[in-house]
């Protein structure tokens, strides 16, 4: 038995495609009416809500640019990716001009869903204008859809969320081990031919779901360092039912968050907190998926598959990024973009106008990462440009043909394909300048600014210096665990897998037929990636493991194809191996060294063997900025009865707040600035060095609310972060017995406590 293709509704017959956009346009507004009326489908209209919202403007796009036959992942990406910038242009539209129509609430349910109504209403009717002669839908067998390997990944979701939910409520964390044990035999399971090709984007598609969602659900709140920052903007927003574009911060002008995360909340009426624990990682799982398509159309399917696990075995992929909605987003058009630029099935104007649209949402996604690529995309177009003369042309064909006559990379392309251009080139420069400039105050444009006259002004004196250069630290960090160094060595072997597969198409033929444009971004990153540990100041801008994590988007296939490289050398020349099979040989090894690196990225191998994990979903004593409910309540309270300045508010209150760096976060998702407590209050400090460090630093305030979460109140003691130089040393914990004054406390709830003008201010 045969059904239609829900994932390419854009080659369906026009009608049969109207009807259930109507249907699914109809089913929303019957949501918004119920619950008006104070009736909710829960869990139903959610789903509705959140398929009305992240596909159904896309696809309606797709089919009035008449973009066809473009396969199930392709098709259904990029409908996700226009209909989020959609949202973000709309909700940025609406905010503008809707106060001038005398609409003060433009971001609230009313006028976001007749809005979002005579949106997808026009959409239809310009589809059935442009496309309504086009017919040739695709099929899903449903013996496939169940089919042992499809019922076996799909238990992947539910074990990741009954596995937290255990976690959160009962402190057992068996189901969640399970988890990775049958991730791994997934990927041993590939690695023996048992999973058919048709099913790697799904397999990749489970496995990335299922390891976000292990540690994204851990608590009911966000959980993560920047994240809690995010979620007060974008509360904010849904608070006030506008957009204050003149909060002075670099993430305001970020409409990933800003508005995005709003208007999903408000259609779908999913809370603030899960719509950042669920539906943003939902949309970060297509990452890896689309990279699929991107890596296996230049290699095959097997090093795609394997590229794709590395990249998601990084531990930076499942818990960074679970705390940087923004950079989750941006990631997802940096994807799209990649997908856009080799593919030489879409004609160029669709091709460039799409460019366009994801090259905004990436500008208007994430500061940092726009910035990466801008640099990348200027420096190759002029490679572009460089490539394209003819003697510079002739010299490198003639020296690589001499290497190897059967040369399969070309260096100059047909300009028919190329979609790099000097138009798009300035457009993405003029308006990523413009955006920060007037949107965010300039903030963004200035950090980078500031950050390269650190980097030019300490080159010559800090270069490969560790305490200047943080990837160089990691490498050199003097680890006492076994099994942490026995990890670090793994990564080491990575790089190196890389270096060799970087070079390794350059020098000898193989089946692979890499886009030039790609292999310059290739050239870029790489050569980023070797920046991060030799020059002074670059990666600790971002954060070395976050810059890694991006530089992979690019390189992952090449760690794949240097570490095949590598094996088939040793088990080929050194040891003269005679197997019949060698590739699959080849394949099989690197697929259980994969097993054994996510086994270590995931905590898995520390907690098995009583080591050191920073696993918050195996390990439950893991202290990190994860928060319960006891906790939330308390800086709630402090909210609501403490006189304290906000996030953005520029005037000067009677009171200041302290927290120790792992429970900050928490109050800076309330629009709270917390002191750090390390910075009064050191390791070697006393009361009195604290009362003093008060008076000198902050003598206009009167008094101090000190936080303490669940983790001090339980075990006496402040975690305290000191740095040497851009690196992080090891955390310590510092005693609060001194601290504690019963007469200052103010408030407790068994979970955390607050107290209040503790010091003497004399």
């Amino acid at each position: 038995m045969q059904i239609d293709n829900v994932f390419q509704m854009n080659d369906w017959e026009i009608n049969k495609f109207l009807k259930v956009i109507f249907a699914i346009q109809i089913s929303v507004l019957s949501l918004v009416l119920l619950d008006s009326l104070g009736l909710n489908l829960l869990i139903l209209g959610e789903i509705i809500s959140v398929i009305y919202l992240l596909f159904v403007p896309g696809v309606l796009i797709l089919r009035i640019l008449k973009m066809h036959k473009l396969g199930s992942v392709e098709s259904l990406l990029y409908s996700v990716g226009l209909s989020i910038a959609s949202i973000m242009f709309i909700g940025f539209i609406i905010n503008l001009v809707y106060p001038l129509l005398k609409i003060s609430n433009p971001i609230s349910m009313v006028p976001l869903i007749i809005t979002m109504t005579l949106f997808v209403t026009v959409l239809s009717v310009f589809s059935y204008l442009r496309d309504k002669d086009f017919s040739e839908p695709s099929f899903i067998d449903t013996d496939e859809l169940l089919s042992p390997v499809v019922l076996f990944l799909s238990l992947f979701p539910f074990l990741a969320i009954f596995g937290t939910y255990l976690m959160n409520w009962h402190k057992i964390n068996i189901v969640l081990m399970l988890l990775i044990i049958l991730i791994c035999i997934t990927l041993l399971l590939f690695a023996y031919g048992k999973i058919p090709k048709k099913f790697y984007p799904f397999t990749i598609f489970i496995v990335a779901i299922s390891l976000l969602f292990h540690t994204s659900l851990i608590s009911n709140y966000v959980t993560g360092w920047d994240i809690q920052n995010e979620y007060y903007l974008a509360n904010i927003v849904i608070k006030n039912a506008v957009w204050n574009f003149k909060i002075n911060s670099i993430v305001n002008a970020m409409l990933s968050i800003t508005l995005l995360a709003p208007i999903i909340s408000i259609i779908t009426k999913i809370n603030l907190n899960w719509v950042f624990k669920i539906i943003y990682p939902l949309i970060f799982s297509f990452v890896p998926v689309g990279l699929y398509k991107i890596f296996q159309k230049q290699t095959n399917e097997k090093i795609a598959f394997l590229s794709c696990f590395l990249f998601m075995s990084i531990y930076v992929f499942y818990t960074e990024m679970i705390g940087l909605a923004r950079q989750e987003i941006a990631e997802f058009f940096l994807v799209l973009l990649i997908m856009l630029m080799i593919n030489r099935r879409i004609s160029n104007p669709k091709r460039s106008l799409l460019f366009i649209i994801f090259g905004v949402s990436l500008v208007i996604s994430h500061y940092g990462l726009s910035y990466i690529y801008m640099f990348s995309l200027i420096v190759v177009y002029m490679l572009i440009l460089l490539f394209d003369r003819y003697d510079i042309q002739k010299l490198l064909d003639f020296s690589f043909r001499n290497k190897n006559k059967n040369h399969v990379i070309a260096f100059k392309e047909n300009m028919n394909y190329q979609i790099i251009s000097s138009t798009f080139v300035i457009f993405f420069i003029t308006f990523t300048i413009a955006w920060y400039m007037y949107v965010s105050n300039s903030a963004p444009l200035t950090t980078i600014l500031n950050i390269g006259n650190h980097i030019a002004s300490s080159i010559s004196t800090d270069f490969l210096n560790p305490n200047a250069v943080q990837g160089l630290s990691v490498i050199q960090n003097q680890i006492q665990s076994p099994l942490h160094r026995l990890s670090k060595y793994i990564y080491l072997i990575i790089q190196f897998f890389i270096v060799i597969g970087v070079l390794t198409p350059l020098f000898k033929r193989n089946r692979m037929n890499f886009d030039r444009n790609y292999l310059l971004f290739v050239l870029v990153n790489f050569v980023i990636l070797v920046a991060a540990v030799t020059v002074p100041f670059f990666a600790s801008s971002l954060n070395v493991e976050r810059l890694y994590q991006i530089t992979l988007i690019f390189l992952a296939p090449f760690c794949i194809i240097g570490g095949l490289t590598i094996f088939k050398f040793i088990f080929g020349v050194i040891f003269k191996s005679s197997l019949k099979n060698k590739d699959s040989f080849h394949l099989k090894l690197i697929s259980i060294f994969l097993v054994v690196f996510l086994l270590f990225n995931v905590g898995f191998m520390y907690y098995v063997f009583d080591d050191d994990s920073s696993s918050m979903a195996l390990n439950t004593t893991y202290d990190t900025a994860n928060y319960n409910q006891e906790e939330f309540y308390g800086v709630e309270w402090l909210d609501d009865f403490g006189s304290l300045s906000k996030f953005g508010n520029i005037s000067t209150t009677e009171s200041i707040s302290i927290s120790d760096d792992n429970r900050r976060p928490l109050l800076r998702s309330f629009g709270i600035e917390p002191v750090v407590l390390s910075r009064v209050y050191g390791n070697n400090s006393t009361v009195s060095d604290l009362n003093t460090n008060l008076m000198k630093q902050y003598s206009r305030y009167n008094s101090v609310y000190f936080f303490f979460g669940s983790k001090n109140v339980n075990d006496n003691v402040a975690i305290v972060l000191d740095k040497e130089g851009v690196n992080l040393n090891v955390a310590k914990y510092k005693n609060l017995t001194d601290l504690f004054d019963v007469e200052n406390k103010i408030y407790d709830n068994g979970g955390s406590q607050l107290y209040y003008d503790v010091i003497n201010k004399k």
